[in-house]
């Protein structure tokens, strides 16, 4: 290893408590490589000044978990243990990867809503819906509702309520602040690219008390899990 990585393990052990394997992997190939790796994780990651080093492990749980990167979510659980993360918080960062996953399936629904109207007419009238929708804005605190949750309405009733029931049991944080709880499902939606759920998930970070100092620790966070896929993924490669 070289005098460089010398300094970066030295480093990383005082800080995290181990060399990251990728980054000693990356060093076997590259030493460049290895160094930017660590940079990232500092920059990007664990150097993040504004959110607490357990809720940067727990949303990067989070994003890993909603990628489907069981290896990267293992990474993530290590070190929120390491940052005293409770069992319970970790169930939290769980529940809010789920709940933005399940949120992602309404995005189609404004495009089959027609569909399914021209095909199968609802039996449910719109005032009904509007009544609950109505209600759900006014306890949300929020000036504006997704879009496709109307459709979903439309769409299948039936499922419309389940969504509702759903949001509410899991975004009920056993532990974490509520403000965290959503600052993760938006990370997650981030990750995953929907729009709607992302925009909504912040507002209701910053109507829970979020700054915006916090939501970018949480935006270069996610930029760093999500790119750190390929990386994750590469793993046996790197080992060849």
């Amino acid at each position: 290893m070289s005098n460089e990585l010398d300094e970066i393990e030295r480093f990383a052990k005082s800080t995290l408590g181990a060399m990251p394997e990728v980054i000693k992997l990356l060093g076997n190939h590259n030493v460049e490589l290895a160094k930017e790796q660590f940079r990232e994780n500092l920059t990007l990651y664990l150097g993040r000044t504004n959110l607490p080093k357990k809720i940067l492990a727990l949303t990067a749980l989070s994003v890993s978990l909603g990628g489907g990167q069981r290896d990267s979510a293992m990474i993530h659980f290590k070190l929120a243990q390491k940052f005293e993360a409770s069992m319970l918080e970790v169930l939290d960062a769980i529940k809010a990867a789920k709940m933005a996953l399940m949120s992602s399936t309404m995005d189609l629904m404004g495009t089959i809503d027609s569909v399914v109207e021209k095909f199968s007419p609802s039996s449910h009238k719109s005032a009904e819906v509007e009544r609950i929708l109505s209600h759900v804005k006014t306890d949300s605190g929020m000036d504006f509702l997704p879009e496709n949750l109307s459709s979903l309405a439309s769409v299948s009733f039936n499922l419309f309520e389940e969504h509702l029931k759903e949001k509410a049991e899991l975004m009920s944080p056993f532990r974490v602040e509520r403000k965290y709880m959503f600052l993760m499902a938006f990370a997650v939606s981030v990750s995953i690219r929907y729009k709607e759920c992302a925009k909504v998930y912040l507002t209701q970070f910053f109507l829970s008390g979020g700054k915006k100092s916090e939501m970018e620790d949480a935006l270069f966070l996610t930029r760093f899990v999500t790119g750190n896929r390929a990386l994750i993924s590469a793993m046996d490669i790197l080992k060849w």
